[in-house]
């Protein structure tokens, strides 16, 4: 069993284990309330409890560190399969809802936005969180073509986009002052944009039964 060799001399402090999730963490709460162009490395470091010396020592650039922050808050790719196209997008609704009102709601949307007024800076990343969205999205959709639910040639992103999209847009037109009767409407909410998207498709299955 190995022990932890002290330091020579008895100098210096032991290596704080949580110090760069704390740091990211910190990125990425400052980036939500603030934005881009107010986040720096100061800040961070301040809100953090850090030293700069230990935040440089990982990190050059807000760049870099932002790039770092929005890897660690990327989520298992979760593929949904309740049986039904219906239940599927339903399940996808309600995904939506508690990353809007989760802890960093804001980060991807205003990562998004800022992908496009800063392409150079964190695009990559934002790729990898589009494709992790996109990835279990197609295949829903895919299977219920194979089950007969809807016709084939059908846009898995056009679906897709019209759920989370209209959810998405209804959040961010919902005042502050209103975001308690968002969340406890949202489960009814989600049911009548998934039955909105359904009657456009022309959907005829059975499991668009209640």
């Amino acid at each position: 069993m190995s022990r932890a060799i002290p330091p020579p001399n008895g100098r210096g402090r032991p290596i704080d284990p949580d110090i760069e999730a704390r740091i990211l963490a910190a990125t990425l709460e400052l980036y939500g309330d603030l934005g881009w162009a107010r986040l720096n490395l100061d800040l961070i470091a301040r809100h953090a409890k850090v030293g700069k010396a230990a935040l440089y020592r990982r990190w050059q650039t807000k760049e870099q560190i932002m790039s770092a922050a929005l890897r660690s808050s990327k989520k298992t790719v979760i593929d949904f399969d309740t049986g039904s196209l219906r239940g599927d997008l339903v399940a996808i609704g309600q995904a939506t809802v508690e990353s809007l009102l989760g802890e960093y709601g804001s980060v991807r949307m205003r990562a998004m936005i800022d992908a496009k007024i800063y392409p150079e800076l964190f695009e990559g990343e934002i790729d990898e969180l589009r494709n992790e969205s996109i990835a279990g999205g197609r295949e829903i959709i895919l299977r219920a073509i194979k089950r007969g639910e809807i016709a084939k040639g059908t846009s898995p992103a056009l679906i897709l986009d019209a759920v989370a999209g209209t959810i998405e847009h209804h959040f961010l037109m919902t005042p502050m002052a209103k975001l308690k009767q968002f969340k406890s409407g949202s489960d009814k909410y989600i049911e009548s944009v998934v039955d909105f998207v359904l009657a456009g498709l022309n959907c005829h299955s059975n499991s668009t039964a209640k």
